[in-house]
């Protein structure tokens, strides 16, 4: 089974999936070398594109297609607020980027992607936002509870609007976490 650790979550895919780590740097120690989107995209001089962290290729016929980010912000201190319209936009920006690299992939026939860059065909492509938030205050210390609601709206409202803008882009999307886990036979496993 295919398994790919992304910040201190390691996440699990049934055997029959063709997964990358679309943004994987290299490693000099092991020798495995960085992805087409690193050696190619980013280092070939192209700026401020950015790509998702894993590429799924499902077993379906025709293909499928998941774009899979990961978000660990557990120990992350920066406004939720602030933080919800930051991810708003990087997934949107993660979403292009990751497009374009699987276009040009496949024009080139790069052999790493060969499963994934099939866009040619027209896959259906859904996009996934694993979001691991940190833990909430407890309630005596949130003025009853608000900020807990507060929190909930405004992930609920990131939610909304990624399916509404991505569904102009004819892509489904879905929003995770480590209680809410994904429907598609992939598990979690949180390394804290």
């Amino acid at each position: 089974m295919p398994i790919v650790t992304e910040r201190k979550l390691e996440l699990e895919f049934p055997s029959d999936w063709e997964v990358i780590q679309y943004d994987r740097q290299g490693n000099s120690k092991t020798g495995e070398p960085a992805s087409f989107y690193r050696r190619i995209i980013e280092r070939g001089g192209v700026q401020q594109v950015r790509g998702m962290d894993i590429v799924c290729r499902l077993p379906d016929v025709p293909a499928k297609l998941q774009f899979i980010e990961v978000k660990d912000d557990r120990k992350r201190t920066i406004g939720t607020g602030d933080r919800h319209a930051e991810l708003f936009i990087s997934v949107l920006q993660k979403t292009v980027g990751t497009l374009a690299g699987l276009v040009l992939a496949e024009r080139l026939g790069e052999a790493s992607l060969l499963p994934q860059a099939c866009l040619s065909k027209s896959p259906p492509i859904e996009v996934v936002l694993f979001l691991v938030e940190p833990a909430p205050l407890p309630v005596a210390t949130t003025e009853n509870g608000l900020s807990r609601l507060v929190k909930k709206e405004r992930v609920a409202a990131l939610d909304q609007r990624l399916t509404a803008k991505l569904d102009e882009w004819g892509i489904l999307f879905a929003l995770y976490n480590l209680s809410n886990r994904p429907p598609r036979n992939w598990q979690v496993r949180d390394l804290v």
